[in-house]
């Protein structure tokens, strides 16, 4: 493991701080539980966003009818 140096408000190390105590962990092992749940989003997200490009460039969408058929099950109206 590498050591690294970052800068955060005040406000947010008390935070940081504070959920440690209470889970009684470290410092260092709450910021990397944070940064990972953080890049796994994020590595998700790019993902499926990129997956709905390539489906929208191929043509799969779903059509106006579908759309509204689908609003119409949630009971809200798609207009």
């Amino acid at each position: 493991m590498k050591a690294t140096t970052i800068r955060m408000e005040d406000a947010v190390l008390e935070r940081v701080d504070s959920l440690a105590k209470a889970l009684n962990r470290s410092r260092t092992w709450v910021v990397n539980q944070a940064v990972q749940r953080f890049l796994g989003y994020e590595e998700w997200f790019i993902h499926e966003v990129k997956s709905g490009i390539r489906e929208a460039e191929n043509g799969d969408l779903a059509s106006d009818k579908e759309v509204a058929e689908r609003f119409a099950r949630w009971g809200a109206d798609a207009d």
